[in-house]
């Protein structure tokens, strides 16, 4: 059963982790990720904690600029401003899309769970 969110505050190395599940699945499930991707924030945590995954939009916005912060300066040794080549991938297609095409999929499962300290 998954925790109540009026029992837990934002912030918390569970919640970053039901994110990280939650990227990873729509990242193995077409299906999932078609239902998500046309949705905006409020949405997709609201839709989310009804599919099990319990996570705020505070918890999504760590893990999204963690995620983001390790490709541009880890992997692709950009400096951290707006002359980085990962910003250009978000232009035109949903921010979701975004995320698992040009975040997720450059890390691995073990990257991502240890970079947000969910694993």
């Amino acid at each position: 059963m998954r925790s109540s969110r009026s029992t837990r505050s934002a912030g918390e190395p569970m919640s970053h982790q039901s994110f990280v599940d939650f990227l990873l699945a729509v990242r193995d499930d077409p299906a999932l990720r078609e239902r998500y991707d046309r949705r905006d924030l409020t949405r997709l945590t609201f839709h989310a904690g009804n599919d099990g995954f319990d996570f705020t939009a505070e918890d999504a916005a760590f893990v999204v600029g963690t995620l983001e912060a390790s490709v541009i300066v880890a992997k692709d040794r950009d400096p951290f401003d707006a002359t980085s080549r990962l910003w250009r991938q978000m232009w035109g297609v949903q921010h979701l899309q975004y995320l698992v095409d040009s975040v997720v999929s450059r890390h691995s499962d073990d990257e991502l769970r240890s970079l947000v300290g969910a694993g």
